[in-house]
């Protein structure tokens, strides 16, 4: 898959949407190409950007020496996965090409608050998407999310 659109309606966490919010919420992606060794994330840098994956594999370390390896095109890597209060936690390794749909934080983060039955949704789902693929994750204090979560 290549079209933002497409991995959104297939993507565990975003498959809840309905059109018009896919749409609304693919504006907000950017695709970038990723090339093995290429370092997308790092902790402690202030964050920036999540990350959809279309295709390749990431490595995504924590400092305590826990990760998950992604390599599924839907792979969301944001929230709690990825930052805590507007910091990045862990670090984002490309260990095989691929590409990504980046998104702005702060740009998801407004869409989020915004899009209000979309969000509760997106939020379950993520629930369920972080339980199954890296439940570490949740260990993680003061993650950084719209208020109204």
């Amino acid at each position: 898959m290549s079209n933002i659109k497409e991995i959104l309606k297939e993507s565990s966490v975003f498959i809840c949407l309905g059109e018009d919010e896919r749409v609304s919420l693919a504006q907000l992606f950017e695709k970038r190409e990723i090339q093995a060794g290429d370092i997308l994330a790092t902790a402690e840098d202030a964050a920036q950007y999540f990350f959809l994956l279309n295709n390749g594999t990431v490595l995504l370390a924590m400092d305590e020496g826990k990760s998950v390896v992604l390599n599924k095109a839907g792979d969301f890597i944001g929230f709690e996965l990825l930052s805590a209060k507007g910091v990045y936690r862990t670090t984002l390794t490309v260990l095989e090409s691929g590409s990504v749909f980046a998104v702005p934080t702060q740009d998801f983060l407004a869409f989020i608050q915004k899009e209000s039955v979309a969000a509760t949704a997106i939020m379950t789902a993520w629930q369920g998407y972080l339980d199954k693929t890296a439940s570490f994750a949740k260990n993680i204090e003061d993650i950084s999310l719209p208020y109204n979560f």
